[in-house]
């Protein structure tokens, strides 16, 4: 078992109890860049590919061209997030799609007659780079009609790959055959999607729930290789999924510096409640649990009143080590992709200790995870249960206050591992080795065993 760890980390915005503060927020204005023709569309999701840059949006109104569900524009500087460029743009004026229809859909199309009928495919998940110049989308298909006729069909999977003969940063995709996940189950990958060591983490919302799968890097194709978070470990089955977020719209989660290295995993989207606020959440672990806050109302350009959606962040164009965060949100029709540099109160760092709990059992983890709780509710100390592996982090502003909430917790565990050997022990000759095992754990803890 290793020993317990303690260190400084100087991690630079504030994560108060009431969540993080903002200095300001500075509207930049819609992504487009000057000499584009602008066309009102929705999402802007981002994404890299093979060392470039790319925003991905929904229903792009080409003017008198017609609708393109799903579009990609090219940003080549990432200093300048605004200025991209589509990647194809026929002579009419319409921007060719990333995802395209297959020749069952567009016979589809055709024998139903109705020139108001159309298939769109919708990415909000974004695009996850497995391997330099290779990535994956998860996008929602819906078949639209008048007078807002919306059928979601499910969720399909599409490998995005970087043309390398192209200096202009061209991007192929190739649907695989049929859905992933039907539309009554969770929506995994069209939610948020990311790559952590050799998996892909994949969110999807079924009713306002956010729930969480995994699938390895090679495997995004192949169904059967998905594992579905329970609300304590990875499964198989996809009914027994719990859900990890609740009442969301749309979001994203990544991993960023921007809270230190307590709470690596932040979250940028939405609620369900058509407020226009864009929400804040941080997570010690992938799995959560997720502390959600609002961190300011969004406002639009073209209709500043309107409901502001499809909050996203953008963490390639601003440095998080100063406090800093780049979101976009999106104005309704005729408007386009917002984007704002958010900056955020910073504070000189944060101490932490972190308790390893892998080799305990269950009882004396339960148990000493209970007891940082009730430390916590009366110190300048916050905590955090950790999975893979299982530990508990406490952090704070105040080393001193860190060093005294591990001392009572490690008195506590102390407590706990000798009620369970006196326990052992009562049962018998096992008790003698388990209770050797039991001293060499609490005096890897520098504790003591009589």
């Amino acid at each position: 078992m290793d020993l317990i760890k303690q260190g400084f980390d100087d991690g630079p915005a504030k994560w108060v109890p009431d969540g993080p503060r903002v200095d300001h927020v500075q509207k930049l204005g819609y992504v487009n860049a000057p000499d584009q023709p602008f066309f009102s569309r929705d999402i802007g999701r981002s994404f890299q590919l093979g060392g470039r840059t790319y925003y991905l949006f929904g229903d792009t109104f080409c003017n008198d061209a017609g609708v393109s569900s799903n579009t990609c524009q090219v940003v080549p500087d990432w200093t300048r997030p605004k200025d991209a460029y589509y990647l194809s743009c026929d002579s009419y004026g319409f921007v060719m799609p990333l995802i395209l229809l297959n020749s069952d859909e567009h016979s589809f199309l055709v024998a139903t007659g109705n020139e108001n009928k159309r298939i769109a495919f919708w990415c909000f998940g974004g695009v996850v780079e497995v391997s330099p110049g290779i990535g994956w989308t998860w996008y929602q298909k819906h078949i639209l009609g008048p007078n807002g006729h919306d059928e979601l069909c499910g969720v399909g999977v599409a490998r995005i790959s970087l043309n390398k003969d192209s200096l202009s940063g061209h991007l192929s995709c190739a649907r695989m055959p049929g859905l992933m996940f039907e539309a009554d189950q969770p929506l995994f990958g069209s939610f948020s999607a990311l790559v952590e060591g050799n998996m892909v983490y994949l969110w999807g919302q079924k009713d306002c729930d956010v729930f969480l799968a995994r699938v390895g890097k090679e495997y995004c194709h192949q169904w059967f290789h998905y594992e579905f978070w329970n609300g304590s470990r990875y499964v198989s089955m996809i009914n027994e999924a719990m859900p990890v977020l609740q009442d969301l719209q749309q979001g994203q989660i990544f991993k960023s510096d921007l809270f230190g290295s307590c709470l690596p995993w932040v979250f940028i989207g939405v609620t369900k409640w058509a407020d226009s606020k864009v929400m804040i959440g941080a997570a010690s672990s992938i799995e959560g649990p997720w502390d959600i806050r609002p961190l300011f109302k969004a406002e639009g350009i073209s209709k500043p009143d309107a409901y502001q959606y499809c909050m996203y962040a953008h963490p390639w164009a601003a440095n998080a080590r100063q406090g800093q965060l780049l979101v976009s949100w999106c104005d309704p029709w005729p408007g386009g992709v917002i984007l704002a540099k958010v900056t955020f109160d910073t504070h000189p760092g944060t101490h932490w200790a972190t308790v390893p709990l892998e080799s305990c059992s269950e009882q004396t983890a339960y148990a000493v995870t209970n007891r940082a709780a009730e430390i916590c509710c009366f110190s300048n100390v916050r905590y955090a249960a950790l999975l893979n592996p299982r530990r508990l982090r406490l952090y704070s502003t105040d080393e001193q206050a860190v060093e005294g909430a591990l001392n009572m917790v490690r008195h506590h565990m102390g407590l706990v591992i000798k009620e369970e050997a006196s326990q052992v022990e009562m049962g018998g000759r096992r008790g003698s080795s388990l209770t050797g095992f039991l001293a060499k754990i609490l005096n890897r803890w520098g504790g003591e065993f009589r």
